[in-house]
């Protein structure tokens, strides 16, 4: 143990200057960066103050109009050189749309709320009558109401 303190003593008289305490405070960062790129208005990095969340830095970068934020939880938490990565939403396919006028039986099955019987109704209505002029004479076909048509209408075209 005097071996060690004549070490300590030689080495503090030994070593120019005054040594002073390091304090804690010194050492924690004033403000994180954190890079946010995808979906937002102004993509790169943010300067945030220490705990800030997720809601935090897009409120800085801005959320563009096809911003996904299903997976995202706001109150997350951020830490210096996190980086947020905000996908598009998906957009849905559009099923083509099918024409009433050169459609056979098993197409227009395809359409939802058109079954087996209502498709062959309409393709025999068009053998017998002609081409259908317009959307709205499908209701000539028995079995189709205004509520079937409704279900219909979005899928079809003459």
């Amino acid at each position: 143990m005097k071996h060690l303190l004549v070490f300590f003593v030689l080495l503090a008289a030994l070593v120019p200057g005054s040594i002073d305490p390091i304090r804690i405070s010194s050492l924690k960062k004033q403000e994180i960066t954190v890079t946010v790129k995808g979906q937002v208005k102004e993509p790169g990095e943010v300067k945030l103050a220490p705990y800030s969340t997720v809601q935090d830095a897009l409120d800085q970068a801005g959320l563009k109009e096809d911003a996904d934020l299903g997976a995202l939880n706001p109150d997350t938490i951020l830490s210096d050189r996190d980086v947020i990565d905000i996908p598009a939403k998906k957009q849905e396919a559009e099923m083509p749309r099918i024409s009433i006028n050169t459609a056979d039986a098993e197409l227009l099955c395809t359409i939802p709320g058109i079954g087996p019987k209502t498709a062959e109704q309409i393709v025999q209505y068009r053998e017998e009558n002609g081409l259908y002029a317009s959307l709205d004479a499908l209701m000539n076909v028995k079995g189709i109401g205004p509520s079937k048509f409704e279900k219909m209408k979005p899928f079809l075209k003459l």
